[in-house]
């Protein structure tokens, strides 16, 4: 983590713990800090997208299909 990154994370979790930086570093060890930084960064992970099932891609693909025939010109023979 950078420098600027790092005194972000002291100054969020400072203040979700209503606490001034120098308290902080005061009460918890370095290990406690990362332990924190880690948890965040878990918690603030967005999530995965949903994996469509077989079923749902054949119809969007079944639909895709009828939707492409549809639009297609007709030609003359």
């Amino acid at each position: 983590m950078s420098k600027r990154g790092s005194a972000f994370f002291l100054m969020h979790l400072a203040h979700e713990l209503k606490m001034t930086k120098r308290q902080l570093g005061e009460y918890l060890s370095s290990y406690e800090l990362e332990e924190w930084r880690a948890y965040f960064i878990e918690f603030n992970k967005k999530p995965e997208p949903k994996k469509d099932s077989k079923e749902e891609l054949t119809g969007k693909l079944k639909n895709a299909f009828m939707i492409s025939k549809k639009n297609k010109p007709k030609v003359k023979k």
